[in-house]
């Protein structure tokens, strides 16, 4: 610790020689002042005891050094030692009360005195004195701890608001995901609502459109009956594209995907494009051959971008330019969020009205249409989002109001070796008569496909069950083939097949199915016949798996 320093001013004689010697017995560090402005100018080094002799301030101009005593910090009190005279009367009296409103931490002592009295006088201000410095250290490290402190507050506020930026992101991001999952699952179930309306519906058209073909076939020369059954059966094949589009939306239809050259595809199907936009639009395909086969279901890739090229039509009422794109991408980019592998993009692109961002946003969603009441589904895009996804691929719309949209179908490429191949079904076949057991749990649609069997020279054994159908096998019946329903209760086409196959592996069977309800790998493998078909469909289907009776 440092040596407490006393200032001196005795200017007069030999009395600062007196104070000294006295204070520096103490151990205290005496330093001598030669007037008040001396005195002043040695306050400001540390100064902790002044020793000051009354003659010395009597008469001075003491205001500068009230001022100093004023300015003082508030931890210090610097104390002030007056040796004063026997001097008495008023002024004495007058100018000792003033120097105390001046000092203030005052006192007087009266000479002559003692060596004992003076040097108690010295230490026992120089104490309070270092108490005042003790005070001054308190204060610091309360002062640097309240910084401290503000600083760490600062530190952790920020942190905290870090924090609680990041929580409202990932509270918001929880929220988009919530409300994507919800959205997803209304889809969800909206689909299977769909697809087991589009089971029934297949049903009535199988009857509508069996019925109507066997009437087109009794007409004969009736020209206004012909038209009118014609139109009937325009309309029932209508509601089964419908239909296949309700299938699709809910990816429930039942693929038959192959290896397809895609750009082949879009080649043959220029001339209908062009005629379903009409003349004022001009149709464009662009393309970078070579161009890998793609894994799709033809028939229904050709109904996505015909779906694709009439909303096009639709956004550019004043005539604009189609544009068709093929482009072959053998790494596919990350944001799509397709498994790895190479695929192809297929995209097409108008030059129409475009849609706004909320418009784009509910774009895919079924049943959403901005066209005029009775002018859309708004299954279309459904239809192509759901085939996309069913394949393995995805859809993507970009859109920009007054500067057209563009859809991105992207579809994974086939295995190599694979051959591609749009395979052109034979228009005409017929079979010799063959013994045929039809099972169906509907009667309305067995009773549809009997006559259409029986009208095909075919001899039909109606069954309403599964059992009922190995009950009348057990009774002794030896079919040539066996057309069944898929969906059916107590027992499935699927398992009929299984236990027909385990009395004769040979026997031919067709699976005819309005729905895709068959997921996964089957324990056999069967044909299938999709819902609502026609008897010419029927009697290839015949004809392809009794080659042997062909007539």
């Amino acid at each position: 610790m440092p040596i407490a320093n006393v200032l001196i001013l005795a200017p007069v004689g030999r009395d600062a020689v007196a104070c000294a010697t006295p204070v520096g017995q103490t151990g205290l560090a005496p330093r001598v002042c030669t007037d008040v402005v001396d005195l002043i100018a040695q306050l400001d080094r540390e100064a902790d005891v002044v020793l000051v002799t009354e003659e010395a301030l009597y008469g001075k101009a003491l205001d500068p050094l009230a001022a100093w005593v004023a300015a003082q910090p508030p931890w210090s009190d610097l104390p002030f030692i007056v040796l004063t005279n026997h001097n008495e009367g008023p002024r004495f009296t007058q100018f000792r009360r003033d120097l105390v409103p001046k000092l203030r931490n005052i006192a007087f002592l009266e000479r002559p005195m003692q060596t004992i009295s003076l040097q108690a006088a010295v230490l026992t201000a120089e104490r309070g004195r270092s108490r005042q410095y003790e005070a001054r250290a308190y204060l610091e490290a309360q002062q640097h701890a309240a910084t401290e402190l503000e600083r760490l507050v600062v530190q952790r506020t920020a942190a905290l608001a870090d924090i609680n930026a990041r929580l409202r992101a990932e509270s918001e991001q929880r929220e988009r995901a919530q409300a994507a999952l919800l959205q997803a699952q209304k889809i969800e179930t909206m689909g299977q609502l769909v697809g087991g309306v589009a089971h029934d519906f297949n049903n009535l058209l199988m009857a509508v459109i069996g019925n109507l073909d066997l009437l087109a076939k009794r007409i004969g020369d009736d020209t206004w009956k012909a038209r009118l059954v014609e139109g009937a059966l325009e309309g029932a094949r209508r509601g089964a594209t419908l239909t296949q589009r309700l299938l699709a939306f809910a990816r429930r239809q039942d693929l038959q995907s192959r290896p397809t050259d895609v750009l082949a595809l879009v080649g043959d199907m220029r001339g209908l494009i062009s005629r379903s936009v009409g003349p004022m639009i001009e149709v464009e395909i662009v393309d970078s051959a070579p161009m890998p086969p793609v894994n799709i279901d033809p028939n229904q890739l050709e109904m996505a971008i015909l779906n694709l090229a009439v909303n096009a039509r639709d956004a550019m009422p004043r005539g604009g330019v189609l544009t068709i794109a093929l482009r072959h991408h053998p790494n596919v980019p990350g944001e799509l969020s397709l498994a790895p592998g190479a695929y192809v993009q297929l995209s097409v692109q108008d030059t129409g009205e475009g849609m706004d961002a909320a418009t784009l946003a509910r774009a895919v969603e079924p049943f959403f249409s901005t066209k005029g009441i009775g002018k859309g589904t708004g299954l279309g895009l459904s239809m192509v989002h759901g085939l996309a996804n069913q394949s393995g691929g995805a859809f993507r719309l970009e859109s920009t109001q007054g500067m057209g949209t563009k859809a991105d179908v992207w579809l994974p490429v086939a295995d190599r070796g694979a051959e591609p191949g749009l395979q052109s079904p034979v228009r005409h076949a017929t079979t010799a008569p063959a013994t045929i057991l039809l099972v169906d749990d509907d009667t309305l649609i067995a009773a549809s496909t009997v006559a259409l069997l029986e009208d095909l020279g075919h001899q039909v054994v109606e069954a309403h069950s599964g059992k009922e159908a190995l009950a009348i096998l057990t009774d002794g019946l030896h079919p040539d083939l066996v057309i069944t329903d898929h969906a059916m209760a107590g027992m499935t086409g699927v398992d009929l097949a299984v236990a027909l196959r385990i009395r004769d592996p040979k026997l031919p069977i067709l699976l005819a199915t309005g729905y895709a309800e068959l997921q996964g790998e089957l324990p056999i493998e069967l044909p299938r016949l999709a819902k609502p078909y026609t008897q010419e469909q029927l009697s290839l289907e015949i004809a392809r798996l009794l080659p042997g009776r062909a007539a």
